[in-house]
């Protein structure tokens, strides 16, 4: 009794291949298909990091308006609207 036929092999052998070609496709392409999953969106979550006890800091960018939200696991969050930087500050 096998356990493993040559037509088992050969699909997983198969399946693998397209799921890395699909992978490649998408590794190559990654800057042309974040533009278009971002185009026409309103709100951005920049970064997220957790403070402990469930705490979630996140900085957001909402119109165009940079904006830090601190999340508590219970509680409502807190909002505190940053002012926007140009190129030229984030350099320095």
């Amino acid at each position: 009794m096998d356990i493993l036929d040559t037509q088992q092999i050969f699909t997983v052998a198969l399946f693998l291949g397209v799921m890395g070609l699909a992978w490649l496709a998408v590794y190559v392409n990654r800057g042309k298909l974040a533009g278009k999953a971002t185009a026409g969106r309103r709100l951005i979550v920049r970064e997220a990091t957790g403070l402990g006890n469930g705490e979630r800091a996140l900085l957001i960018e909402a119109d165009g308006q940079p904006v830090l939200a601190v999340i508590p696991r219970k509680g409502p969050a807190q909002l505190l609207a940053l002012p926007r930087t140009t190129q030229a500050e984030d350099a320095e």
